[in-house]
């Protein structure tokens, strides 16, 4: 269940383990601030349980069950309900301590004599943990919420989370930690908020969705599109001429950039609210995976395979585990045409006009490629002043929230670097950049719509960024100081972490063909 995952993937499980842990840990902390703790009376059936010491293991379990959880937890989806459930329990328990604080009269039920590690352990918690925070128990919350959680991803043994909380319940009264009447309290705690954290997680605003008030310029472009539509199969064989490695390595970037776009276009399919938007998102979704299916084919003819992604695209296509049509619509399609710039300007003629790629073949491919592209950017910007215009002041500012924009910034300079390094090393002129990020700068000029969409400044800000990188590596070339193979090897570097942080698995879940020889057909 657990084998062939990446080293991201547990990181990011460690990292929800932690997080969780914070939570809890600041909940229980600051339950422990309120007032004077109001001592309970004991009844019969709490007299009659008697102190057990060594079910301090069992009770102290959860740390390590939570760690196991964490582990296992199959995908980001479980993982954000796991997070919601711990956090809810720590939450509820908290306001239950602030608002009636209780303790427990520990000094009817001294331990033991003796030094075995039973009893220090015990001896240990009594020391650090002050008997406060007893109604309702947070132990038996986190028990149930966990058990209800985890047991799901089992495909074998699914009642054994419940006997661990079951036991957890039971020894936090052979413990003498609680009344009787907190383990009923912290396990109703524990069922409702894992049953809240459903209802939550599957709740998505629709704040991303994409609908047109004015449908009669996508209408249009879907005929010209339906068009021009075509096949790989219509173009003339690649000639099968050896590529230099830096050429192989940038084509193989360059499939994945493609692969990202398709990516995106099928979101956007997803977070459309009109039947022709939806139709050109899945055209051009197609249009992108032929794109890079046309770059493998030339790799084939060569004799190259394919390669691992850069850590930049590795982002990216890592990214899409936290992209939800109905939240990030709206953001995915202003942020295409604007990482496109960074990306696409000048990239495609490169390729065209460099001697290792000049073919009759390769011809009618770009050509037909930049028609695509001239069609996805015409949607991109309809689209871009459609949200500009319903989401504009305030109405935006809500999308800066959202983090997969500093996930994405993130990736792009790493994206940038393993593209544009390669391509320097082949001929590519840094000066090709300066007019496209020109002019994004001005484009609030000519679509007006955009000085009132909050959204537009960052990205206006990341293009004068980009425009200052590329005129610093201009001068670089100029005086010779730019050290290119030290960028090429810096970027090899990075594209090892990549393969080592996210392995081929990363791949699959794309549904992008493995490293090695290109399958053709496949």
């Amino acid at each position: 269940m657990i084998a062939g995952r990446s080293l991201v993937d547990w990181g990011k499980r460690l990292g929800g383990f932690v997080a969780s842990g914070v939570v809890v840990l600041g909940a229980y902390g600051i339950g422990k601030l309120a007032g004077p703790p109001h001592l309970l009376p004991l009844t019969p059936l709490d007299t009659a349980i008697p102190l057990v010491p060594w079910t301090i293991w069992w009770y102290g379990s959860g740390t390590k069950a939570a760690l196991l959880a964490w582990l296992m937890v199959p995908n980001g989806r479980e993982a954000r309900r796991l997070w919601l459930t711990l956090a809810l329990c720590a939450l509820a328990c908290m306001v239950g301590f602030v608002v009636w604080p209780t303790t427990f009269p520990r000094e009817l039920y001294p331990l033991p004599a003796g030094e075995s590690a039973t009893l220090r352990e015990f001896a240990d918690l009594r020391d650090t943990d002050s008997p406060t925070n007893c109604l309702p128990s947070l132990h038996v919350a986190l028990a149930w919420g966990l058990a209800l959680s985890w047991a799901p991803w089992l495909r074998r043994g699914r009642w054994l989370p419940f006997v661990w909380a079951a036991g957890v319940s039971v020894c936090t009264l052979t413990t003498k930690q609680h009344y009787v009447i907190d383990v009923p309290t912290g396990a109703a705690v524990g069922v409702l908020a894992w049953a809240a954290a459903r209802r939550l997680e599957a709740w998505k605003p629709a704040a991303g969705r994409i609908a047109l008030t004015d449908r009669r310029a996508v209408e249009a472009l879907l005929l010209r599109v339906r068009a021009h539509q075509w096949r790989l199969a219509d173009l003339p064989a690649p000639p099968g001429t050896p590529l230099p490695r830096e050429m192989a390595r940038l084509l193989n970037e360059v499939i994945y950039i493609e692969e990202i776009a398709r990516l995106n276009f099928e979101l956007l399919r997803d977070a459309s609210d009109t039947a022709a938007l939806r139709e050109l998102y899945q055209l051009f979704a197609d249009e992108e995976r032929r794109h890079a299916d046309g770059l493998r084919l030339l790799l084939h003819a060569a004799g190259a395979p394919i390669e691992a992604p850069g850590l930049g695209n590795a982002l990216v296509l890592d990214q899409f585990d936290t992209l939800h049509p109905d939240v990030d619509g709206a953001l995915v399609a202003v942020s295409t045409p604007v990482f496109e710039t960074f990306l696409d300007a000048g990239t495609i003629p490169f390729l065209q006009a460099h001697p290792a790629l000049r073919s009759a073949s390769f011809d009618a491919f770009v050509e037909r490629v930049c028609t695509d592209e001239a069609a996805h950017l015409a949607l991109n910007w309809i689209v871009t002043r459609e949200v500009a215009r319903t989401r504009g002041g305030l109405a935006s500012a809500g999308l800066l929230a959202n983090p997969n924009i500093s996930r994405g910034m993130l990736a792009v300079p790493f994206m940038s670097l393993e593209v544009y390094s390669l391509a320097h090393r082949l001929g590519y002129d840094f000066g090709t950049l300066l007019p496209p990020f020109g002019r994004l700068w001005r484009l609030h000029e000519r679509f007006p719509e955009l000085e009132r969409f909050a959204l537009w400044w960052p990205y206006r800000a990341f293009a004068a960024a980009g425009a200052i990188a590329t005129t610093v590596c201009m001068g670089l070339v100029r005086t010779g100081l730019l050290f290119l193979p030290f960028w090429l090897a810096v970027t090899r570097l990075f594209g090892l972490l990549a393969r080592l942080g996210f392995g081929e698995t990363l791949l699959a879940r794309r549904g992008l063909p493995p490293t090695g020889p290109v399958r053709v057909g496949s």
